[in-house]
C-alpha cells in the first residue's frame, strides 16, 4: 500500500500520508518528501487523514520539512489528524504545527464503566473555548464515573481549571466521579495553585 501521494497546485504542495508510518516507512517516505520541499513550493500542508501510527523517525522527517519551509517564509501545516495522531503531536511539542480543528482536541472513550475524555495541546483559553460544549455534553449525560486524561496537555490554564470543575458536579449529580489522569508536573502545579490538588489521580 502506498503511504504517500503527492498532489500539486497553483496554491502549494499537499501531501498525504496513510497507514503505518514506523521507522521502515520513515526510509521510504524521506526522499519523496524531500523532494518536495526542495521544489519550494508557496505552502506544504501534510495531511493524515488515513494515518493510525506515527513514529519518531516520521516525526523527525516533519520537523525537518517544517523548519526547512519557514526558513522560505513558506507555508507549512499538518491537517486532518486523528484524535490519537494529534496527541503524538502534542507529547512530542509539536503541535503548534497541527491545524486546529473545532472538535479535534477532545476524543471520548467509554471502556470498563468509566467515561474517559482524552484532552491534547495547551488548554488555554481558546481551545477551552473550542472543546467547553463537547465536554459539558458528554459529561452531562453520561451516568457513571468521568476521567480527563491529559497526557498530551501540556499547559492548563484557569479556564481548564473551571472546566473541570464543572464537570467534577455533573459528574456527581449523576452519581459518578471526577478525577484528571497522566498529569504532568506543570499542569498538576496549576491544581495545587488552584486549592484542588484532590481532582489530580494521575501524574506523569
Amino acid at each position: 500500500m502506498e503511504q504517500i501521494q503527492i498532489h500539486r497546485d497553483g496554491l502549494g504542495t499537499v501531501v498525504s500520508f496513510s497507514g503505518r508510518l514506523d521507522t521502515v516507512a520513515a526510509q521510504a517516505l524521506r526522499a519523496p518528501l524531500r523532494s518536495e520541499v526542495d521544489r519550494a513550493p508557496a505552502s506544504l500542508t501534510c495531511n493524515f487523514r488515513d494515518v493510525d501510527y506515527i513514529g519518531s523517525a516520521v516525526l523527525r522527517l516533519i520537523f525537518e520539512a517544517a523548519r526547512e519551509m519557514q526558513r522560505h517564509n513558506a507555508r507549512f501545516r499538518v491537517v486532518d489528524c486523528p484524535a490519537e495522531i494529534r496527541r503524538v503531536f502534542a507529547l512530542t511539542g509539536m503541535d503548534h504545527l497541527v491545524e486546529s480543528e473545532p472538535g479535534s482536541r477532545c476524543a471520548p472513550e467509554v471502556r470498563d464503566g468509566v467515561l474517559r475524555i482524552f484532552l491534547t495541546g495547551r488548554m488555554d483559553a481558546v481551545a477551552v473555548g473550542e472543546v467547553r460544549e463537547e465536554v459539558r455534553r458528554l459529561v452531562h449525560k453520561y451516568r457513571g464515573p468521568v476521567r480527563f486524561d491529559v497526557s498530551a496537555v501540556p499547559y492548563a490554564a484557569s479556564a481548564f481549571i473551571h472546566l473541570c470543575i464543572d464537570a467534577s458536579k455533573a459528574a456527581k449529580a449523576n452519581g459518578g466521579d471526577f478525577g484528571v489522569e497522566k498529569v504532568r508536573p506543570e499542569v498538576a502545579q496549576v491544581f495545587r495553585l488552584a486549592g484542588l490538588p484532590s481532582l489530580v489521580l494521575s501524574s506523569q
